[in-house]
């Protein structure tokens, strides 16, 4: 969003530029005229120049972001080697496994690199079979959403939009409805589209607070969140953040063996306390980033393979936030 207002200011100024040396003393005068040196002689040329650069660069900060593949940039920088972005369209994962790929700092959607296919089915692709059941058959919504992960895994994006745009309308309970919104975000997303993904994850935790079922609430919460991060909305921010730790840390205390849900609760802490600290509350985010390192250096202990890398991310990070408190 900087970058777009940002774009419109230099196309503006660049076209100003190019009317002040068109126009040297106009506005009744308002405009000092600019000298040229030795390109006097072109102040035509220089000015139209200036001008059509600025309508270039106004125009590209309006155009919306196009489509990115699996392996599409943008956004903020992952970390703790979180894989290429993929849009996943699976049912979300249960709160052991939630996170396995995905960071906070400087966060980008919460997806999942998708499983390799069989050998048989890359060597000699089938093409894609639509099922024709009709909406509201048993299975509807299920079909829909395996032909979405099939166009997005293609890159067949005209395709994943229809899907995504009828899901809704196949939706037969309110965990399909949240799936469905679920989906909405993440595509809108993916394309840089954050006005349209956070109004489908508002959707997708409202049909989340109405099951009440706490990984799934915590999901919600955490891409609510991500989306206000980078929207700088950062109170909204730190509400989400706050109420999806919460959640995690009584599923961590609950089941004290379950090195997945152990994760998930240090990525809620680092979330939270990069939100904290972009509100200026730096001790409080050291305080969380210590918590998370605790957490971190118990999984290494555990798991060296695993979550070794995630330990020192953390202690890099902790290292940061330090020495900009000392500064």
């Amino acid at each position: 969003m900087l970058g777009r207002i940002f774009g419109m200011l230099l196309g503006l100024a660049l076209g100003g530029v190019g009317y002040a040396i068109l126009h040297p003393g106009g506005l009744e005068g308002r405009i000092p005229p600019i000298p040229l040196g030795a390109f006097e002689s072109l102040r035509f040329f220089v000015a139209m120049a200036a001008a059509g650069l600025g309508a270039i660069i106004f125009i590209a900060a309006l155009m919306p972001k196009g489509p990115r593949g699996p392996s599409g940039g943008g956004g903020k920088k992952r970390r703790k080697g979180a894989a290429p972005m993929t849009i996943d369209f699976n049912d979300p994962a249960p709160m052991t496994a939630h996170d396995s790929g995905a960071t906070h700092a400087h966060h980008q959607a919460e997806v999942a690199a998708l499983p390799p296919e069989p050998a048989a089915e890359e060597a000699a692709p089938e093409p894609v079979v639509h099922s024709g059941a009709p909406p509201g058959a048993p299975g509807a919504f299920a079909e829909a959403r395996r032909e979405l992960h099939e166009h997005t895994r293609a890159e067949r994006w005209s395709e994943a939009a229809d899907i995504v745009r009828r899901l809704s309308s196949l939706a037969g309970d309110d965990h399909e409805r949240t799936l469905a919104a679920q989906d909405a975000g993440d595509f809108a997303r993916a394309q840089g589209l954050t006005d349209q993904a956070a109004d489908a994850y508002d959707e997708a935790l409202t049909y989340a607070r109405q099951i009440g079922e706490p990984s799934g609430l915590a999901d919600a919460l955490t891409n609510v969140g991500d989306v206000a991060y980078e929207e700088q909305r950062l109170e909204t921010a730190v509400d989400a953040y706050e109420e999806a730790l919460a959640l995690r840390r009584a599923f961590a205390q609950a089941q004290p063996g379950d090195l997945g849900g152990k994760r998930a609760l240090a990525l809620a802490l680092e979330r939270l306390a990069d939100a904290r600290e972009d509100r200026g509350h730096r001790m409080r985010a050291l305080d969380l980033y210590r918590e998370s390192l605790d957490i971190s250096g118990a999984l290494a202990s555990a798991d060296p393979v695993a979550y070794g890398e995630d330990l020192a991310v953390t202690r890099r990070r902790l290292a940061e936030l330090e020495a900009k408190v000392l500064a």
